[in-house]
């Protein structure tokens, strides 16, 4: 047997042990506004104009994909404090309709409690199942949550979620 041989058959356990171990999440810190937020890979980053409660809103959005993932947290400043409240319940109907979901197919869940952020305003969180724009299967994460005039929309869409991509991007928000 050839050196590289018997080095070869030392190493290639080696090299597929630690593939194996390789997590599909890899979560980093991500800053948008004034919070910082977890993602489980380099994020994709835009941004536009939206139209939502008859206002024209610049969005700013993160988001990639990992793990048969996609993760996207997105931040609207709304320009008059008062009109938060008609910006999140549009914005709520849209990302519904772009998810092609209804109140039969979408359900509330407990907002967990998220600490060090001072002035945070949490909506209903909710969990909904729904179509991709190809027409499969997708079930979706969203939540809103509101720090003075800014609106934050986080989402998680996958054929089936799980805990370990839900937990951490839905928790480990932080002021910077």
């Amino acid at each position: 047997m050839s050196g590289y041989a018997r080095t070869a058959r030392w190493w290639m356990p080696v090299v597929l042990v630690v593939a194996a171990c390789s997590p599909s999440l890899n979560w980093r810190n991500v800053p948008l506004g004034g919070l910082v937020f977890s993602l489980p890979c380099k994020p994709d980053k835009a941004q536009r104009v939206v139209t939502l409660a008859g206002r024209q809103l610049p969005l700013e959005m993160q988001g990639c994909e990992a793990g048969g993932a996609l993760f996207a947290i997105s931040r609207i400043q709304v320009d008059d404090a008062t009109a938060v409240p008609d910006v999140w319940q549009a914005w709520r109907s849209s990302a519904l309709l772009a998810l092609r979901a209804d109140d039969s197919t979408t359900r509330s869940v407990p907002a967990p409690r998220l600490n060090g952020v001072p002035g945070l305003a949490t909506a209903p969180w909710l969990q909904a199942s729904g179509q991709r724009p190809q027409g499969g299967a997708v079930q979706g994460q969203l939540a809103w949550l509101v720090v003075g005039r800014d609106v934050y929309h986080l989402a998680v869409y996958a054929d089936r979620l799980a805990a370990d991509m839900i937990e951490p991007f839905f928790t480990d928000i932080s002021v910077p």
